[in-house]
């Protein structure tokens, strides 16, 4: 069984440019994914790496909710508030029977990106091709002053 500590982790997410700036304009408040911990918790943290030709994080969310359901019922409940065409979302899920829908809560855009190479260089992360936990060797992200994350113990505690 997972323990709580587990659950809390913060994880940072590869999203493809168009869908990463419809989350930080709030249209997208769904994001899609062939994998992703089931176990993570509402409340944790979805910091959001926008791909190539972006190649930065460019904000956060609230992680509010993971949901594993048929591709059937994820486009039922979600491919609206995913933003995307459902060719699309066929081609994505194609082979699986089942998915990942991540229910996304508050969003934060970062008043100044963090570029891949300052993650590099100032973190040594390297971001992720899908989705990465932030580890315990990497919480200094979370500190960072473009990133402003406030009371991170305080909020855990509550959990």
């Amino acid at each position: 069984m997972a323990t709580l500590e587990m659950l809390n982790r913060d994880v940072v997410v590869s999203i493809r440019p168009n869908y990463a700036k419809k989350i930080m304009d709030g249209k997208k408040t769904v994001e899609l994914r062939r994998r992703f911990p089931e176990t993570t918790s509402t409340g944790s943290l979805a910091l959001i790496y926008s791909t190539s030709p972006v190649r930065a994080i460019v904000g956060y969310a609230t992680i509010e909710d993971v949901k594993y359901r048929s591709l059937r019922q994820i486009w039922r409940l979600y491919g609206q508030r995913a933003c995307i065409e459902k060719s699309d979302f066929d081609a994505y899920f194609a082979g699986l029977t089942k998915g990942y829908a991540i229910i996304l809560g508050q969003v934060k855009v970062l008043k100044k990106q963090i570029a891949a190479a300052t993650l590099l260089e100032e973190f040594d992360f390297v971001p992720p091709q899908s989705f990465r936990y932030i580890g315990d060797d990497h919480t200094a992200l979370l500190k960072h002053g473009h990133v402003e994350v406030p009371n991170r113990q305080q909020r855990r505690n509550r959990a």
